[in-house]
């Protein structure tokens, strides 16, 4: 037989001898990520088998994050069959409802302030409005719970004003607080909603709440106005097909739904009592021919009434007639003047009636032809809206946030018809002086202008309209919607909850920790031969191939 060659078995032998010990380290490897993985998971206080093996109920945390301030709400759901097959889970508890109760407190209590819109580059800012509130939520959600409970951070009409670049900012400094905490994030959870998104949420959350989903049969839907300090969201249901940006086709429970849903901009209480302090403004500017300090007599306010007021919109966007004002004064702005009360009934329910359908003038006759209502002025950006032409068979309205507000101080009644609304406002502003107790100085023009959006701008004088009720947020709707992996599907559950705890786990120290003591052991390993104890080091030999090496001995 010929002998092999060195050179052959030089290499059939570096082959044999390192092969194994590849294999041996990526076992190893493996072994210290497995091990950390199931660590981390321990660690945490968690287990995705102790949720999905005692799943029957879940939390969601939502932080509303608005033009006046910010809140929360936390939802307690239970779980009520597999979801497909139209089940909806029910809610079991609602904080900070039954906190409030216990303080007497009626609407928006547990809310931090000013809104995130007034905290662009200011981190710390941002984090002493969000952090009270996340505290609050952790105590509301039991603590083996946390690490699986989403937190959704929304923003609505105040941060929709700011710049892309501006609004960018906040959330991102709003994302540096929600990591530091042990609620389930994703980025896409934190975010600025449209208009349309945030009505349609209100829209889910009040049929909801009635139970208008929970039916075996279709039945009609509950129509929405929520009214805030910037915006105004209405929702319907239609009926007709037709192309149209503001129609969301949407399938909660066992049907489909066509909903209309509006977010009109500054057609909140506060920007419509800016608005007309605005026309007030120009109309002082134009007949006095002065700039700066304005002193101007608001026919809403009570007679009395003294105030600084800083008018943001004065001068900002200047109406046709209002082209003469001079470029001094849309430096001044944003104008600092002085209010005084000067009621008056007449006045304010005009004055209220142009805010009401965006009109820039207070020329609009009280004593004209009602029986067209007027809708909104087209110059506001916004076709004239008629709720009851096409629409699905809505049972009533109901007026919820500002409106709620409004109602409960005055202690209306929750079905107070339009013509009580206007009595009411012209009882407030007939009064003398305000009495700080029970109203505050606006009433008398909120009043007015809620009944005027209802009867003109809306169209709904022949719709039933409740208040409430107060509990109520979109914030409901949100958490139905957007946690709808948690109960819909337990696959997609798993698989969402499995991705965000697997980036958590990469990113955290204990894993990162293991991942470089098995570096450095590969890399010792792999640079030095370790001795064998008990052994004695021999001088190296050269080999030689056993035919040259080995001695024939003689027969």
């Amino acid at each position: 037989m010929e002998p092999k060659s060195p050179s052959k078995l030089k290499s059939q032998n570096l082959g044999f001898s390192q092969f194994p010990r590849t294999i041996k380290i990526g076992i190893l490897l493996l072994v210290f990520l497995i091990v950390g993985l199931v660590g981390g998971f321990l660690i945490s206080g968690n287990t995705l088998v102790h949720y999905f093996f005692k799943r029957d109920s879940y939390y969601t945390v939502v932080l509303d994050c608005g033009s006046t301030g910010t809140r929360v709400n936390v939802y307690r759901w239970m779980v009520k069959g597999s979801g497909s097959d139209g089940n909806l889970p029910v809610l079991l508890l609602s904080y900070p409802e039954y906190f409030d109760r216990n303080h007497g407190c009626q609407y928006h209590c547990m809310q931090t302030e000013p809104g995130l819109d007034k905290f662009v580059g200011n981190a710390s800012g941002v984090a002493v409005s969000l952090e009270p509130l996340i505290h609050l939520a952790e105590q509301w959600v039991p603590l083996d719970m946390h690490e699986l409970t989403p937190i959704f951070v929304f923003a609505t009409a105040g941060m929709r004003r700011l710049s892309y670049q501006d609004s960018r900012q906040v959330l991102e400094d709003v994302e540096d607080v929600v990591k530091k905490h042990r609620f389930l994030y994703r980025q896409n959870w934190i975010r600025v909603l449209s208009g349309k998104e945030e009505a349609y949420y209100g829209w889910i959350a009040l049929n909801y709440k009635m139970g208008i989903f929970g039916k075996a049969s279709r039945s009609p839907t509950l129509g929405l106005l929520d009214l805030g300090g910037s915006s105004l969201q209405v929702v319907t249901e239609v009926d007709e097909l037709r192309q149209d940006e503001h129609i969301v086709i949407s399938k909660v429970g066992k049907f489909q739904h066509r909903i209309l849903s509006y977010s009109l901009p500054a057609f909140g209480l506060n920007e419509a009592f800016d608005r007309t302090v605005a026309m007030l403004s120009h109309s002082h500017a134009l007949t006095e021919n002065t700039v700066g300090k304005f002193e101007i007599r608001h026919p809403c306010l009570s007679s009395g009434l003294l105030q600084n007021y800083t008018c943001h919109s004065c001068f900002g966007q200047t109406p046709a007639s209002s082209e003469n004002i001079t470029a001094e004064m849309e430096e001044n702005e944003p104008n600092s003047m002085l209010l005084f009360g000067g009621s008056n009934w007449e006045e304010c329910k005009i004055l209220a009636r142009a805010a009401s359908v965006n009109s820039s003038s207070q020329e609009l006759s009280w004593n004209q032809d009602h029986s067209n209502c007027l809708g909104f002025f087209s110059h506001a950006g916004n076709k004239m809206l008629n709720l009851t032409a096409g629409s699905h068979p809505v049972r009533h309205y109901h007026a919820l946030s500002g409106f709620y507000a409004v109602q409960k101080k005055l202690n209306l009644s929750s079905r107070a018809n339009l013509t009580k609304m206007w009595e009411i406002g012209k009882h407030l502003c007939s009064k003398s002086e305000v009495d700080e107790s029970s109203i505050s100085a606006q009433d008398c023009f909120r009043v007015p202008y809620m009944a005027s959006l209802i009867e003109d701008a809306l169209c709904l004088r022949n719709v039933e309209i409740r208040f409430g009720p107060g509990d109520l947020s979109w914030t409901l709707g949100a958490a139905l919607v957007e946690g709808e992996y948690l109960w819909l599907s337990p696959a997609k559950s798993q698989n969402i909850i499995f991705s965000l705890k697997r980036k958590e786990l990469i990113s955290s120290p204990l894993l990162l920790f293991i991942l470089l003591l098995c570096l450095v052991f590969i890399v010792y390993r792999s640079q030095i031969k370790l001795p064998m104890l008990g052994r004695k080091n021999s001088p190296a030999k050269a080999s030689l191939p056993s035919n040259l090496s080995s001695k024939r001995q003689p027969e």
